[in-house]
């Protein structure tokens, strides 16, 4: 009997440990489930979010940006490439060690869910690689064509990738942030990797009437994705890892109540009856709207019109 509390005591540490995140130069790996993990671009050194001094006043910030890699027994994915980290000379060392020890003698394909610098900001640090293939959707980066033509396979022909040992990525367009915004479902495990298309539990940044007029489609698109039963997700057990983990606030985690409230939340703007906050992220964006779990960073006079149509 107590060899076998030694043996199962020795197992439930090593569960631990596997679970534990760790350090590795200015990144700190987030495991998620078995084969998952996040990515972070931030350390002890400079935590994510913000820095404040004695009296609480902000001193420096950091709005890491979340990678998020996917080990299959033949290929793993990536998905988006952070900030461009200048603070720690490290920076593109650090991730291609990282990477190169999580997934061994796998090919390694990496996905972007948007153009925005802080979801491409490592790109060097893969671009030259020819052992990379680049999983895009390339109408996206139309006009900013930054991937290797040769080693780039377009979305649109072909929206899963299959990565072995079980572990399936369907790739599904989410306009509304970008034209093009893109969230990724691993098939049967109910997580969805939604970089800055839905936000990440803050606000989800829209920078037009056009723009609203996407989201608000793709927020049902995705809820009827969900909700086929040929897609194997369970919305009760639903997971969404937005690309700024950090900004969860208080919230434990994002889940399907935060899509139904993003859903109740256009509602409530049409209807006039959102709860309204001032902000100044530039001259377009000057209100949180907000519902629920749900935000969404928008235009206080492009709202009115919404609610005139």
């Amino acid at each position: 009997m107590r060899l076998f509390l030694v043996a199962l005591l020795a197992s439930l540490s090593a569960v631990v440990a596997a679970a534990q995140s760790r350090e590795v130069g200015p990144y700190t790996l987030h495991p998620i489930i078995p084969g998952v993990i996040r990515i972070e671009d931030a350390n002890h050194t400079n935590p994510a979010g913000l820095h404040l001094d004695e009296q609480g006043k902000t001193k420096s910030f950091n709005n890491c940006s979340d990678m998020y890699l996917i080990v299959g027994r033949e290929r793993a994915l990536l998905i988006d490439l952070s900030n461009p980290i200048k603070w720690d000379a490290t920076a593109t060392e650090s991730l291609q060690s990282l990477i190169a020890e999580e997934i061994g003698d796998r090919r390694l394909y990496i996905a972007v869910t948007h153009y925005h610098a802080d979801h491409t900001g490592m790109l060097p640090a893969f671009k030259d690689n020819p052992d990379v293939t680049f999983w895009i959707q390339t109408p996206e980066f139309e006009g900013r064509e930054i991937f290797p033509a040769d080693r780039t396979l377009p979305i649109a022909g072909q929206p899963s990738l299959d990565l072995g040992n079980g572990f399936v990525v369907d790739a599904l367009k989410i306009p509304g942030h970008t034209d093009h915004s893109t969230a990724y479902f691993l098939r049967g495990k109910h997580l969805l990797f939604s970089g800055d298309g839905i936000g990440s539990g803050h606000g989800v940044w829209i920078f037009s009437a056009e723009g609203f007029t996407k989201y608000r489609r793709s927020v049902d698109l995705l809820i009827s994705y969900i909700r086929n039963p040929d897609h194997q997700i369970d919305e009760h057990q639903l997971l969404i890892f937005g690309a700024h983990y950090w900004q969860k606030r208080e919230k434990e985690k994002l889940t399907m109540r935060y899509l139904l409230d993003m859903r109740t939340l256009i509602d409530e703007i049409k209807a006039g009856t959102a709860r309204e906050e001032r902000v100044a992220f530039g001259p377009y964006l000057n209100r949180n709207f907000i519902s629920g779990d749900a935000v969404i960073t928008w235009n206080k006079a492009d709202a009115e019109r919404f609610q005139a149509e």
